[in-house]
């Protein structure tokens, strides 16, 4: 059941970037809104990775590309070194830009086709006017040994004569050329054989741990998601589900919406031989036949936008949206009826 609430933001003073809030909105046809975003916050301190996972549709795409501005938010406070970034354009935000940087789903498309690997890496630099062309050559001849390409090697191939795993490399050493704070890593692995999803994902806890980097990870796998992950925001249809750090989610899932999720996402063998095989709850037919029914983000579900899917839904589920609020340690849910935990007190009170 997803909702909306603050109540599991941290320190603000502490925190390297802040989402306060955000609403981003499309327009639809018949003068009509697509509701991507709607009211969500979340917030992540330095050398923290935050996984942000759900299916698609549910906005956490949407949500990661926000922070950067693309697009600018509808509404809400993206805050970034203390800094609103919602109130920035022009040279001011270009500049920012070059502290958050970004990895696509499909490096493949990323990567411009008649340019060659040196040129695509060096970019950056050179748009930046950064150092002469001897320290550009020195700075991309390192990236590239860091993603383990030899730079004498392919610099002068261009990326349709790479496999789409050695184009996520190229992705990420260019990525990494201006010194970011913060990557954005959206469906990093989505497109990559399981073998080299976990080369991928190693690759990027390497480069975090070298460089010092804070990562927002997106995906819809939540396996995955756990394995790189310190905390993990849970999102259906653009609200905030549930919050947690990754283990706890994991084993004790208390949102209907993320214990669904953790049955339909692929489940590595890494996983199951990090939490152990019991660890994966069992959907009931009733949950799976909810799971499969979708509602619209143009006209969503009052209420709980989770509601019309979930087997614990009542009636207070259709007129009153569950706000956060605190279940454990670190632990945060939006729901009325959460797995393993007591009711909302406004549930409890009509349950009485």
């Amino acid at each position: 059941m997803a909702g909306s609430g603050t109540a599991h933001l941290r320190d603000a003073s502490e925190a390297l970037i802040r989402v306060e809030n955000l609403v981003v909105e499309f327009p639809a046809p018949k003068g009509q809104k697509v509701h991507a975003v709607s009211d969500v916050s979340f917030d992540v301190y330095p050398g923290e990775t935050v996984g942000i996972v759900g299916e698609s549709g549910c906005g956490k795409s949407t949500t990661g590309r926000a922070i950067l501005q693309l697009p600018r938010p509808t509404s809400g406070q993206v805050l970034f070194e203390g800094v609103d970034l919602t109130g920035l354009a022009g040279e001011e935000m270009r500049q920012v830009r070059t502290k958050l940087q970004v990895i696509f789903q499909d490096p493949i498309s990323s990567l411009y086709p008649r340019r060659t690997v040196s040129e695509l890496v060096l970019e950056p630099l050179a748009i930046w006017d950064v150092g002469s062309e001897e320290d550009r050559v020195e700075r991309a001849r390192l990236m590239l040994s860091e993603v383990n390409m030899d730079y004498d090697t392919v610099s002068w191939r261009r990326p349709y004569e790479f496999s789409i795993g050695q184009c996520q490399r190229i992705s990420i050493a260019r990525a990494l050329m201006l010194n970011p704070r913060v990557l954005i890593c959206d469906e990093p692995v989505s497109a990559l054989d399981v073998s080299v999803q976990a080369q991928i994902l190693n690759l990027l806890e390497d480069m975090k741990r070298r460089y010092g980097l804070t990562m927002i990870f997106i995906s819809h796998d939540l396996a995955v998601v756990k394995n790189v992950s310190d905390r993990v925001l849970v999102m259906f249809l653009g609200k905030t589900c549930e919050v947690a750090d990754a283990e706890t989610l994991y084993a004790s899932p208390a949102h209907p919406y993320t214990r669904a999720l953790l049955m339909a996402s692929v489940i590595s063998s890494r996983a199951l031989s990090r939490a152990g095989a019991s660890a994966a709850p069992v959907l009931d037919e009733e949950e799976r036949e909810a799971h499969t029914e979708m509602p619209s983000s143009v006209t969503p579900p009052s209420g709980c936008r989770y509601r019309t899917r979930c087997p614990r839904a009542s009636e207070i589920c259709g007129v009153q949206e569950p706000s956060m609020r605190q279940i454990g340690e670190g632990h945060y849910v939006a729901c009325h009826f959460p797995l393993g935990a007591p009711a909302s007190t406004e549930a409890a009170a009509i349950t009485n």
